[in-house]
């Protein structure tokens, strides 16, 4: 790569227009489809995933806030894809659990998205697949160590 010498130029923002590029696709497509927006297909797939049991831990997986969530779980239970319960453990807990109907909807959109990533692979030269995969997984982990090196976010409690 080039030296950047203008914002669009740069690595972060050119992964920002690609992300967006590939949600724009998304937020298009599943809601016409199968009347699940972007954000609650998120969450079904980190429930489906068993990777995040409650809203914190789908928010942690996620990296982004508790109360869109929240308010994607809420979304979800009222059709009848996910079902909420207390956790027997520790009942200010509350657990989140797929339904025979948000599986067989999750399982739906699965099938696109990877259709999505077979095409999206296709687009790289042989062999390249691997190596971008390799070099996406370097960079989360190298951009977690940068925030990790800011220390714990500061509270603003202006009104400013």
């Amino acid at each position: 790569m080039q030296k950047p010498m203008f914002v669009p130029d740069l690595l972060t923002t050119r992964l920002l227009r690609l992300s967006n590029t590939l949600s724009l696709y998304s937020n298009r497509r599943y809601p016409q489809e199968f009347d699940v927006s972007l954000p609650e297909w998120r969450v079904m797939s980190i429930i489906a995933a068993g990777m995040g049991a409650t809203a914190r831990e789908i928010s942690r997986v996620l990296a982004t806030d508790k109360a869109w969530v929240g308010l994607s779980v809420k979304k979800l239970a009222k059709r009848g894809y996910v079902t909420r319960s207390a956790d027997p453990k520790d009942t200010r807990r509350v657990l989140l659990a797929m339904t025979k109907l948000g599986r067989e909807k999750h399982d739906a959109i699965m099938a696109v998205a990877r259709q999505r990533q077979s095409r999206l692979l296709a687009a790289l030269a042989p062999g390249m697949a691997d190596a971008f995969g390799d070099s996406l997984d370097r960079l989360q982990r190298e951009a977690e160590a940068m925030l990790e090196e800011l220390g714990p976010p500061v509270s603003d409690d202006s009104d400013a």
